[in-house]
C-alpha cells in the first residue's frame, strides 16, 4: 500500500429476535438493501459487513434479492463479511460454552452460505472485557473494532488511537481496531465534503488508518436518513468522492489492514463501551451529573482534552439499574445450566442462544427493556427450551424446588418448578411471586416492568427545545432530535417503591386513598410492603404443593400459605393476628398481557383503562399468544385495575409505554380472610 490515508470501513446492521416483522421489512427497504444496490454500481468501493443471526434469518425466508446482491459483492472481492454472535449477545454475560455456540452458529452459517469463516468478530454494542481473548479463543476470530474510548481510557494520546493494536489475556491475543469517534457523528450527518476534510486533515498529521464502525440503520432507518442517504443521494456523494481523492484516500475491509500493516504494539484495555452507553448505565441522580460535566466540557473547548477521564459505568449495570433485565439474565444463566446438564438437544440450544439477543437487556436511546414485546421473545424462547428438556428433567417428579439466591441480591428465594407452570417466591419482598410462567403457553405473566426514574426525565419536566436543523437539509443525528413533549407526561413520572411483584400483601390500618391508588398505582399506606416475610415450610402430596411464609412486627403477625396445583392453579389464604378494629387486607397482582387487552370484571371487558370494581373474578386475556389467567374468590373484594405506565425514549422521541395491568384486591379485615384462587389458561 502507497502513502495513503486507509479508512477501514465497517457497517454493523442488526434487528433484535422478537421484534415486529414491519421494522425487518422497513429496514430491508429502507436501507439495507438500498445500500447493498448502491454498493454494487462502485466496484472500486470496499469494505467490511456485519449481519446478525435475525437478519440472516429474515432475508433468508423474506428477500433473496439480499443473497444475490450479497453474493456478487463477495464474490469480486468487494466486501468482507464479519463474524459473531449469531444472536448478538453480550459476550462477556454470557456462559462461555454460549458464548462459543453463539461464535460458532455464525461462523458456520457464513461458510454454509458464502465459503469462508470470517476472520472478524462484532462486539456486540462494543461492549469488552478483558478476558474476550480467552473466551473467544479456538474459532479462528482474529480482530474486533472497539471505541476509541477504550483506548483513551488504557491511556494512549488521542494522537496515538488510530491503525490497530494486540490485546491479550493469558497469552490468547486478538487484534483491535479503535473506532474514530468524530467519524461517527460525521458519517453520513455531515456533508461528505467535510468527511472528506477530515481524513485529509488526519492524513496531514501523519495517520494512516483510521477506522469507522457503526449501524448500518443510520444509512436509512435512522430518523430522515431514509430521504438524506438515499433519496437525496449522500451516499452516492460520499463513494464519488472518496474516488475522487482515490489518490489519496482509500475505503478498505478491516482484514485487509490486518494482512497489509503491522500492530501499533501492545495495549490492554479496561472493561467499557462507547461514551454514550457508559453514561446511559449510570442511575439517574449520577447520570445527570455525568451529562452535565460532559456539557460543561463540550462547551468549555475541553472535551477532546478530558473525555479519556469522564468514563460512566459499565454494561453491567443494567442488571442493577433494571431488576427486569437481572431477572431475564438469571433465568437465563439457569436454564443455560438445565440445556447442558439435561440436553443434548439442539432446539432447545437454538432457543437459548436466541434469548441472549441483546437489546432488552438495557435501555439508552432506544427502547430496549421498556419494548415488553422483546422482553417476551426472551421468556418465550427460555421457557421453550426449558420445556424441551423437561422430560429429561423431571423424569417422575412433579415439582423441582430449588431453595437459592436466584438474582444475587443477597436473599433467598424459592424456585418451584412444575412441567405446566413455574412459580418463583420471593421471601424477601412480601413472600411475594416475582416470576409466574405458563410453559404450555411460553408465556411469563410477571414479565413487568416497574416505572424507574430515568436521566432524561429532567428533559420532561424542563423541556428544552433544540435545534431543528440548518439550512444545508442534514438530518439530526437522533442523539440530537428535539423531542416534544405531551404535558400529560410530566404527571406520569411517578416511581415505584418495591418491586411490583404479584401476590403482595398490603396491611393497612385504615381504608385506601382509593382516587390516589387509581391515579398513582401506588399503595401508599401499607404497613407491610416493605416487610419480609421468612420462610416456615413446605410439603407435596398428590393432590397439591404447599408453601408456607410467616411474618411478624409489633402488633402484627401474618401466615402466608400457597398451595399449587398441577394443573396450573395458586392459591393463597391469609391469617392475620392484629389488634386494629379498622384493619384493610390487599394482595396486589402486576402481571403483563403482552397484546394490551382490558381485563375482564366479573366476565364483563373494562370500559376504561382503569378503574374500582366490587367484584369476585378478573380474567387476563392475550388473543395473540393464547394465553391467560383469571384470580377469583368465593367473597367480592373491592378491586381497583390500574395500567403500568412509563414514560421512555426512543430514536422517534419521548413515548408513554404500557408495562402491565395492577390488580389491588382489597378488602377490610372481619373474620376469617377468604382465599384467592389463580388459575392459568
Amino acid at each position: 500500500m502507497s502513502e495513503k490515508i486507509y479508512l477501514a470501513f465497517c457497517v454493523h446492521s442488526h434487528q433484535p429476535v422478537g421484534n415486529f416483522p414491519s421494522v425487518f421489512e422497513k429496514g430491508a427497504q429502507d436501507c439495507y438493501l438500498p445500500l447493498l444496490r448502491i454498493l454494487t454500481e462502485y466496484p472500486d468501493i470496499t469494505m467490511t459487513l456485519h449481519y446478525t443471526g435475525p437478519l440472516w434469518e429474515w432475508f433468508d425466508e423474506h428477500e433473496p434479492e439480499f443473497f444475490t446482491l450479497l453474493h456478487t459483492l463477495v464474490d469480486r472481492s468487494q466486501v468482507e463479511l464479519m463474524g459473531g454472535g449469531f444472536f448478538e449477545p453480550i459476550m462477556p454475560v454470557i456462559p462461555e460454552a454460549d458464548a462459543h455456540d453463539q461464535i460458532e452458529y455464525m461462523s458456520e452459517y457464513l461458510q454454509a452460505r458464502f465459503g469462508s469463516r470470517p476472520r472478524g468478530l462484532w462486539c456486540a454494542e462494543r461492549i469488552w472485557d478483558p478476558g474476550i481473548p480467552k473466551k473467544i479463543s479456538g474459532f479462528g476470530i482474529e480482530y474486533t473494532l472497539l471505541d476509541d474510548s477504550h483506548f483513551l481510557s488504557a491511556g494512549l494520546s488521542p494522537d496515538d488511537v488510530h491503525g490497530y493494536f494486540i490485546t491479550e489475556r493469558e497469552g490468547f491475543s486478538l487484534k483491535v481496531f479503535p473506532i474514530d469517534m468524530r467519524l461517527r457523528y460525521l458519517i453520513p450527518f455531515r456533508q461528505p465534503h467535510e468527511v472528506i476534510g477530515y481524513l485529509m486533515q488526519m492524513k496531514k498529521k501523519g495517520v494512516k488508518i483510521l477506522t469507522y464502525g457503526d449501524d448500518g440503520e443510520k444509512f436509512g432507518m435512522w430518523p430522515g436518513t431514509h430521504k438524506w442517504v438515499i433519496q437525496e443521494g449522500w451516499l452516492r456523494r460520499f463513494f464519488d468522492e472518496i474516488l475522487k481523492h482515490s489518490s489519496e484516500i482509500e475505503l478498505v475491509p478491516l482484514s485487509r489492514v490486518v494482512d497489509s500493516f503491522p500492530p501499533n504494539g501492545l495495549v490492554y484495555l479496561p472493561t467499557g463501551s462507547y461514551q454514550e452507553m457508559m453514561e446511559w448505565s449510570l442511575f439517574a441522580e449520577q447520570g445527570r451529573q455525568y451529562e452535565d460535566l460532559v456539557k460543561k466540557a463540550r462547551d468549555t473547548g475541553v472535551w477532546d482534552r478530558q473525555r479519556a477521564f469522564l468514563r460512566g459505568g459499565v454494561w453491567d449495570n443494567f442488571f442493577a439499574k433494571y431488576p427486569e433485565s437481572n431477572l431475564m439474565h438469571k433465568k437465563g444463566m439457569k436454564v443455560s445450566n438445565l440445556v447442558r446438564k439435561f440436553g443434548p438437544s439442539r432446539d432447545a440450544l437454538r432457543h437459548l442462544l436466541m434469548a441472549q439477543t441483546n437489546c432488552p437487556y438495557w435501555h439508552g436511546l432506544f427502547g430496549g427493556v421498556y419494548i415488553s414485546s422483546l422482553r417476551h421473545a426472551v421468556y418465550k424462547n427460555l421457557l421453550t427450551a426449558e420445556a424441551l428438556i423437561d422430560e429429561t428433567r423431571f423424569s417422575s417428579d412433579t415439582w423441582r424446588v430449588e431453595r437459592i439466591d436466584h438474582n444475587l441480591d443477597g436473599a433467598e428465594e424459592i424456585l418451584v418448578s412444575g412441567r405446566r407452570f413455574n412459580c418463583y417466591f420471593s421471601p424477601r419482598h412480601s413472600g411475594s411471586v416475582f416470576a409466574l410462567e405458563d410453559k404450555s403457553a411460553k408465556y411469563n405473566f410477571s414479565n413487568i416492568l416497574m416505572r424507574h426514574e430515568e436521566i432524561y426525565h429532567r428533559k420532561i419536566q424542563h423541556p428544552e427545545r433544540k435545534s431543528a436543523g440548518d439550512s444545508t437539509g442534514e438530518p439530526l443525528s437522533i442523539h440530537d432530535l428535539n423531542h416534544e413533549t405531551p404535558r400529560e407526561f410530566q404527571d406520569l413520572l411517578i416511581y415505584d417503591t418495591y418491586p411490583k411483584y404479584s401476590f403482595l400483601t398490603h396491611y393497612l390500618d385504615a381504608p385506601p386513598d382509593w382516587d390516589r391508588l387509581l391515579k398513582r398505582n401506588q399503595v401508599e399506606n401499607s404497613l407491610s410492603a416493605d416487610l419480609p416475610f421468612a420462610y416456615a415450610s413446605h410439603s407435596e402430596s398428590d393432590e397439591c404443593f404447599t408453601l408456607c411464609f410467616s411474618a411478624r412486627r409489633e402488633g402484627l403477625g401474618i401466615e402466608k400459605t400457597y398451595r399449587l396445583f398441577k394443573e396450573g392453579q395458586v392459591r393463597v389464604s391469609h391469617a392475620l393476628e392484629t389488634s386494629l378494629e379498622d384493619a384493610w387486607l390487599g394482595v396486589e397482582f402486576n402481571f403483563m398481557i403482552i397484546s394490551g387487552q382490558r381485563p375482564k370484571v366479573n366476565g364483563k371487558e373494562m370500559d376504561n383503562d382503569r378503574g374500582r370494581y366490587r367484584a369476585e373474578r378478573i380474567d387476563l386475556w392475550d388473543d395473540i399468544n393464547g394465553a391467560g389467567l383469571s384470580i377469583s374468590s368465593d367473597a367480592q373484594w373491592d378491586i381497583c385495575v390500574v395500567p403500568i405506565e412509563c414514560i421512555s425514549q426512543s430514536e422517534e422521541g419521548f413515548e408513554k409505554t404500557f408495562q402491565g395491568w395492577s390488580l389491588y384486591w382489597m378488602r377490610k379485615v372481619q373474620g376469617d380472610i377468604p382465599e384467592l384462587v389463580l388459575k392459568v389458561g
